[in-house]
């Protein structure tokens, strides 16, 4: 098993600062001049980032991460030679720039960031280059609002002298209960990192073995500089790599519109003679509580993990949970080719690292949007990834957005952004169940993809 310099690991890749719920993503560019200022900035940036160790278990009043685009290297006095060591996804960037009449950019039509989703209409990292444009994401976390607001400030008047313009401050939040606004627990069926520093006397799940199937994975999945499950690593040119120790995060703010989400559940619940929340648990493969539906539930609550569950034997059919379900687009374990033990291999080559939270306040059926107000709320996703190509925009065009994942003829994932005329299959005996979806409802609002480097490879980008 490879040593993983841990110490020199920004903390958010092993850590969701559950203990620290409020948040703050703070998205800036950089004024064009000033690099001298810029490299002080992040010198003094740098002393104060959260590693993973000493001790991973400590407890911070706040943490802050770093992450940059490619733009943000660049201003940063990273030359062409060590900037196109990165991969081709990260510099070429989530929305490239479409020419008015040219064609949409393939990554656009990957990622099926069209129609009401188009960069053409996102408040930020989109198409309009000079309104949108980003370098920069600090995240910042702490433990109640008021401590959040002082630590924006702070971090604002460090950054003025080398922003162009005011930052964009979007703000997270993690609810009691750690369900997202479509009434589901969320951060559940996260990847291990083998090698990860473990948790002291932290006992099994009851009726574990204390591993998930599939769940621990090789550092270079997520790491660079590592091996991954292909036995490949990342990296190196000789000499210091920049890239060591880093990741690769993608950002996305997506809007949800939980009244139509509510609305479509309550129709098909009527008209199929079930109930709410036996629909929503068939469209996310869960249910709202967490709890899968493979295996059963009633098995599922004598003591059974949340995550202890493979689908090639429970389940091959999508009787249970269906095929097309959230988590089994996402995750799919050993269920897409008939060898079960080579599917589930195949699976941990496209695991990606969830890192995000909910925005906005949480809807109720009485508030202010009945009478037309529409407040807006979402999810703010984050996900850490060694291989954009081969993790997150797999994830997204292969089996989120397509119609014929792992069989299916027709549909596409519960939180997918394609326009209406689909339909969601809901596997069932002696007919499949076909249900008409409406318009998305999810909504891409802004994204970009960025670098999170090593602590290291900042302070030595800072004095170079």
């Amino acid at each position: 098993m490879e040593k993983i310099e841990w110490e020199d690991v920004q903390r958010i890749v092993l850590s969701g600062f559950k203990h620290l719920p409020y948040s703050a993503y703070v998205l800036c560019r950089f004024r064009p001049e000033e690099r001298a200022q810029k490299k002080k900035w992040l010198a003094d940036l740098a002393k104060r980032l959260t590693p993973v160790l000493p001790d991973p278990e400590r407890k911070t009043h706040c943490a802050i991460n770093l992450a940059l685009t490619a733009s943000g290297l660049q201003h940063l006095g990273i030359g062409e030679p060590a900037l196109n060591s990165f991969s081709m996804e990260f510099l070429e960037g989530m929305a490239p720039p479409h020419a008015p009449g040219a064609p949409i950019p393939r990554r656009t039509n990957i990622l099926g960031d069209l129609e009401a989703s188009s960069p053409e209409f996102w408040d930020w990292g989109g198409w309009d280059e000079k309104a949108n444009h980003v370098d920069v994401l600090l995240l910042l976390f702490v433990a109640d609002e008021t401590s959040l607001d002082q630590l924006i400030e702070s971090e604002m008047d460090a950054i003025h002298g080398v922003a162009d313009g005011d930052p964009i401050v979007l703000k997270g939040h993690l609810f009691p209960d750690t369900k997202e606004h479509f009434g589901y627990v969320d951060g559940l069926s996260q990847p291990k990192i083998e090698g990860r520093p473990k948790k002291k006397n932290k006992a099994p799940e009851k009726g574990t073995s204390g591993i998930r199937p599939g769940s621990e994975v090789k550092p270079g999945e997520f790491l660079l500089g590592y091996l991954n499950e292909r036995r490949a690593r990342i990296t190196t040119r000789h000499g210091r790599d920049i890239r060591r120790n880093g990741t690769y995060l993608v950002f996305r703010q997506l809007e949800q519109d939980v009244p139509a989400f509510n609305a479509f559940l309550s129709d098909v619940a009527k008209n199929l003679g079930e109930t709410e929340d036996w629909v929503a648990a068939r469209l996310l493969g869960r249910w709202r509580d967490g709890v899968p539906l493979v295996p059963e539930r009633a098995v599922a609550n004598v003591g059974c993990s949340k995550n202890d569950f493979l689908y090639y034997y429970e389940d091959r059919a999508g009787l249970t949970c269906p095929i097309g379900a959230h988590i089994r687009r996402a995750n799919p374990r050993d269920s897409l080719i008939p060898d079960p033990v080579t599917a589930l291999h195949l699976s941990k080559m496209h695991r990606i690292i969830r890192r995000g939270r909910p925005y906005g306040q949480r809807w109720k059926p009485n508030d202010q949007e009945r009478l037309g107000e529409k407040a807006e709320r979402g999810m703010l996703f984050i996900a850490l990834n060694a291989d954009i190509a081969g993790q997150f925009e797999l994830i997204q065009h292969s089996w989120l957005n397509n119609p014929r994942f792992n069989g299916l003829y027709a549909g596409t994932d519960l939180i997918s952004h394609f326009s209406g005329g689909e339909s969601i299959t809901i596997q069932s005996r002696p007919a499949n169940l076909h249900i008409p979806r409406p318009a998305p409802f999810v909504r891409v609002r802004g994204g970009a993809y960025f670098f999170l480097p090593g602590i290291r490879a900042l302070h030595d980008i800072a004095a170079s």
